[in-house]
């Protein structure tokens, strides 16, 4: 038995259609993040499953009863919102402490929890006496405090800086799974869902587009928007033959590319490749097919790695070179560029047009 089932739920506001038939299921102890673009239904869903909204069509269980038309106060649920929704006349130790003292439970939950955010040291301090990021760290302490079985968090790290997005991200991570919580986890950061959860659902305009392990969302993205929505992509369109046990694309504005068989029988394709998949020299390639000429545009510094912006027949190709494998290169430099046959991403011609698959996620 899931411990959690969303069953085909709908719910619009107006003509605003919020969700459309979405079903979910979490495992007890899982850590799932929702990821999908501002407008997309997240907060929507969470809403619905922590009883703060009604759906229109579908149920709602948790442990195999169904919630649906249970109050909040019911469901053993903790939900923290985008707002904080704190006490502000009241310090931060009453506001994480409150719900425990309503109930009669014991503190400690409310110490540690203060702990894991870093503000057990402001705790007589005022809630309007805190910065915004300080701020959201108390409301998710009190999320945490809670003690109950299901965790639903809408955007908890988003005020953060970088480092204590990292920091926190881990160690809420770490503090659910060491007191058994079920986490629903609502972020449009890519690399924040990727990096923490069991699994990972990309929802769009209230529909589900994939569920899976991190990696499996990543490396076999199940189209073109999950594709481009979990990173910076070349997306290059064309038409497609079989030749043999290949496959060849004639790829407008670029030529031909030849690539594995791809699953899709479809002549008007798209083509994508993730800039760590394009291969970047300054000495000419022994591949035989698949290389191009290009100049070096751009070159972006990004620590770890370099985001090269390579012009190729006039389209700019986006290439990564980890750091130190772009010595000798700079702006203007003549390079080859190669797409590796096997590493291609191929997906039908989108019926609602490329633009659309690509830039208009919300709803």
């Amino acid at each position: 038995m899931k411990f959690l089932e969303v069953r085909s739920v709908f719910k619009s506001y107006g003509s605003i259609r919020a969700l459309r038939g979405v079903s979910i299921s979490v495992d007890k102890g899982e850590y799932l993040c929702i990821l999908g673009p501002t407008g997309a239904g997240k907060t929507t869903l969470l809403k619905i499953i922590a009883g703060l909204i009604k759906p229109d069509r579908g149920r709602v269980l948790i442990e195999g009863f169904d919630v649906t038309d249970l109050p909040p106060e019911l469901r053993s649920v903790s939900y923290m919102p985008q707002g904080y929704a704190l006490f502000l006349h009241m310090s931060v130790w009453d506001n994480v402490s409150y719900g425990l003292r309503v109930r009669g439970l014991p503190l400690d939950r409310a110490e540690e929890a203060l702990k894991m955010v870093g503000l057990y040291h402001r705790r007589f301090s005022r809630v309007y006496e805190l910065s915004g990021g300080q701020q959201q760290r108390v409301a998710l302490a009190r999320a945490i405090a809670a003690e109950a079985k299901l965790l639903l968090l809408d955007e908890p790290l988003s005020a953060l800086d970088a480092l204590l997005n990292l920091e926190l991200r881990h160690e809420l991570r770490r503090l659910a799974k060491s007191l058994g919580l079920t986490v629903l986890h609502v972020t449009h950061n890519t690399e924040e869902a990727l990096s923490i959860a069991d699994r990972v659902v990309i929802l769009r305009k209230g529909v589900v587009q994939q569920v899976g392990r991190p990696s499996e969302i990543y490396l076999k993205p199940a189209n073109i928007f999950t594709a481009s929505f979990l990173s910076e992509v070349n997306v290059l369109e064309g038409l497609a033959r079989v030749s043999g046990e290949k496959s060849v694309v004639d790829v407008r504005g670029l030529g031909k590319l030849v690539l594995e068989k791809p699953s899709t029988k479809a002549s008007h394709v798209v083509v994508i490749y993730r800039p760590e998949d394009v291969l970047v020299s300054s000495n000419t390639p022994s591949y035989k097919v698949n290389v191009f000429k290009g100049e070096v545009r751009s070159i972006e510094f990004l620590g770890l790695f370099s985001r090269l912006r390579i012009q190729v027949n006039g389209l700019e190709i986006i290439a990564d070179l980890w750091s130190g494998e772009d010595r000798g290169l700079k702006e203007d430099s003549r390079v080859y560029v190669y797409f590796d046959p096997r590493l291609a991403l191929v997906y039908p011609y989108p019926r609602e047009g490329l633009h659309v698959e690509l830039y208009e996620g919300g709803g």
